[in-house]
């Protein structure tokens, strides 16, 4: 039926109603009141859902959204990003503290929005946005507040999260509202319009933005605890794959796509109401294989009408674990990078170019190709050049180096033990973004690792809590364990996370600084100007390139890696802690300038030998210690 009247700002809930059997959470047997899986606005997940309007999207981009060929993303968390920024406390931890011009810190450096526009990228890609659950701060001040090791993290006081337990998936999250007290609930769904502004801010700069979309679970029995807000009472054996009744899956709450129309349509609708009423260019899949690869094509195909020849920027995890058997067992569903519906993170590249993504152990064979395994070489070659078996085209995959829940760099590469904060090898760790930053196709980089952002404050230990409440808006919380999972999972550690916004412009000439913060920034921007300039096109490709696009210079000290791209880049690697010769360097004719070094990269030049070279020529070129060098054919 339909009301004929407005009733924005209405607050509303449902029951819904059916016969006692098992399996089923309906009002008779479980008299809970639920939540609308399509509400615009939610308050804080546990209470109320409230009727919001539309809301206009942001105007596009002048440009139209970037070519995936030539998207440099960059992923960011709106509370890490916005924790530290010099704002009043109202504006802390919220949207409109992303977009807010004229922040400086302490040095008077850009911090902030006008840093992000400063840096270089051309996506911002942003962590979940949409309404995801967090305990309710009374229950958990109850807990917590007093509690030493939370404290230390920064979470006695809230539930702090990254986001990836999403409760209403058309709303956005109501605790990144700026937070206007006299306002109380009357102010709930202005977030909308926020975060709309939010997109329209960048737009302006010429920067797209993608949200990170979580579809392959839900926060309904999440940790363990039977909680309800919709799917689970409307009907679970038809929203999640189940095993004898039971929800699976690794959080306990695997969403079904396959056979479900309505679940597949809920993923397409959230996704072109992310573009329709917010003007957002893209997303980014959690854990994406975990819905199936037809869902998958139907979404893309659904969000690129009337826009194929500039798609929204589609990509996601590739990652293959679930509980879901009646799923795993149906080849023409699952998928994984071989046959993958969408752009997917290439996690070879990423162990090429700087190791594996948790707890290292050795620093001599743990931290990569750049970091001195020089049994990785070939690795780095097809890291490069898009041929590992499963890269179809430079555009099939992103690469990167870290994402949120890897280790961060600094950490990997830090100069005593694995904690960042107290010094980083910065000649590998440019290196490693080298790397990145030559391979073809797309590349994703996570926010902070340009100013070496450590997630040292994080233990390496995890530790496990116990939580308990009395019920919520008839939701249970239940007593149980909540886990922290330390350093290799920082999802819940708020401090650990936060941008040390105070580090940029520092150098180790500053007291108590152990890290060029300053030079390492600098180097990131450069970067990002050469990716992004007539000389960085020859990496920028979407297609598979023809042989001999990559000449490799490959000498026997397997320390050092060459490469001539298109006849027009060269780039040379010594990971080696000596220095190392590169004999019989051959070069097209014209002019070879040097733009980059392992102390700065710059267009217009870098003063360094062999600054200049004539094509046409053999050379014997002398890389130091630890190094890289870069010339372009101007």
């Amino acid at each position: 039926s339909t009301i004929h009247e407005n009733l924005h700002g209405i607050w509303y809930d449902f029951t819904v109603h059916g016969s006692i059997d098992p399996g089923n959470y309906f009002y008779e047997s479980c008299p809970v009141h639920i939540s609308d899986p399509y509400a615009r606005v939610s308050d804080d997940s546990f209470g109320k859902c409230r009727v919001w309007h539309k809301t206009k999207p942001a105007t596009p981009l002048k440009n139209g959204i970037p070519h995936l060929e030539d998207v440099i993303a960059y992923e960011v968390h709106v509370q890490d990003f916005t924790d530290q920024l010099p704002l009043p406390d109202n504006l802390k931890g919220t949207i409109p503290a992303m977009v807010m011009p004229g922040l400086r810190n302490a040095k008077g450096e850009k911090v902030g929005f006008d840093y992000l526009v400063d840096l270089g990228i051309n996506v911002v890609h942003l962590m979940p946005v949409q309404e995801f659950m967090h305990y309710p701060d009374e229950a958990w001040q109850a807990a917590f507040a007093h509690d030493a090791y939370m404290k230390e993290q920064g979470i006695h006081l809230e539930n702090y999260d990254w986001g990836y337990r999403t409760t209403h998936a058309f709303a956005i999250e109501s605790r990144y509202r700026q937070k206007d007290a006299a306002l109380g609930l009357d102010a709930s769904g202005m977030q909308r319009e926020q975060f709309r502004d939010l997109v329209q801010a960048f737009h302006d700069k010429g920067i797209a933005v993608i949200v990170d979309m979580v579809f392959n679970h839900t926060a309904e029995n999440m940790d363990g605890r039977d909680a309800i807000f919709h799917f689970k009472a409307l009907d679970t054996q038809y929203y999640y794959r189940t095993n004898n009744l039971k929800m699976v899956g690794e959080y306990g709450n695997e969403t079904r796509s396959e056979d479900r129309p309505m679940v597949q349509r809920w993923i397409i609708d959230q996704c072109l109401h992310f573009i329709n009423e917010f003007g957002v260019d893209g997303f980014r899949i959690d854990l994406a294989s975990q819905t199936d690869a037809k869902t998958l094509f139907a979404l893309k195909k659904a969000i690129s009408i009337g826009k194929e020849a500039r798609p929204p920027i589609l990509y996601g995890e590739p990652w293959i674990a679930g509980g879901g058997n009646s799923y795993w067992s149906r080849s023409e569903l699952r998928w994984n990078k071989a046959n993958a519906p969408i752009t997917y993170f290439q996690d070879d590249s990423r162990h090429a170019f700087k190791g594996p993504i948790t707890n290292p152990h050795n620093k001599a064979t743990d931290r990569g190709y750049s970091g001195g395994n020089y049994s990785l070489r070939a690795q780095v070659k097809r890291a490069l050049s898009a041929t590992f078996p499963e890269d179809k085209t430079p555009a099939s995959r992103i690469n990167y180096l870290d994402i949120h829940d890897n280790w961060a760099l600094a950490d990997q590469f830090a100069t005593q033990g694995w904690d960042g904060h107290l010094g980083v090898d910065e000649q590998p760790f440019k290196i490693a973004a080298v790397l990145l930053y030559t391979s073809l196709g797309p590349i994703v980089t996570h926010g902070g690792t340009e100013i070496m952002r450590s997630k040292g404050l994080a233990p390496l230990q995890e530790m496990v809590k116990i939580i308990g409440s009395a019920p919520q808006n008839g939701q249970a919380l239940a007593v149980g364990k909540l886990y922290f999972h330390g350093k290799r999972d920082t999802y819940n550690l708020r401090k650990a996370n936060q941008f040390v916004w105070e580090n940029v412009g520092k150098s180790t000439k500053d007291a108590g600084s152990y890290c060029d913060y300053a030079a390492m920034l600098a180097y990131w921007r450069g970067l990002n100007r050469f990716r992004m300039s007539q000389y960085g096109q020859v990496f920028r490709q979407a297609q598979a390139v023809p042989a001999g696009y990559f000449q490799w210079l490959e000498p026997a000290n397997e320390y050092q890696l060459g490469y001539l791209v298109d006849n027009k880049v060269l780039v040379l690697l010594n990971t080696e802690a000596t220095a190392n010769t590169f004999e019989g360097v051959k070069l097209p004719r014209g002019n070879w300038q040097l733009i980059g070094n392992i102390l700065e990269i710059n267009l217009d030049g870098v003063n360094d030998t062999d600054s200049t070279l004539a094509g046409a020529q053999t050379y014997s070129l002398k890389l130091p210690a630890t190094s890289v060098k870069i010339w372009v054919k101007v």
